[in-house]
């Protein structure tokens, strides 16, 4: 399993941010589910915020996880 990591550029109020994530991730399984995490953590950290921008999302494939023959899903639990 190809673990693709995501960096995604946002604009806070004007200030330049890139959160990054993989699809190990439980809710991350593409470009655009990397994209709307990023995009509603901003919301979260940044409750104030007037305006977040998206900027551009970046995918590539993980190096560090390539060593391994498979990587299991993270699963999902709700508590």
């Amino acid at each position: 399993m190809i673990v693709h990591g995501y960096d995604i550029v946002m604009e806070i109020d004007g200030v330049e941010s890139v959160v990054q994530s993989d699809d190990t991730y439980p809710s991350v399984e593409d470009w655009k589910t990397a994209t709307e995490f990023a995009m509603r953590l901003a919301q979260v950290m940044h409750p104030d915020a007037n305006m977040i921008d998206f900027v551009q999302c970046e995918e590539y494939e993980m190096e560090e996880y390539a060593e391994y023959d498979y990587i299991y899903e993270t699963p999902c639990t709700l508590q």
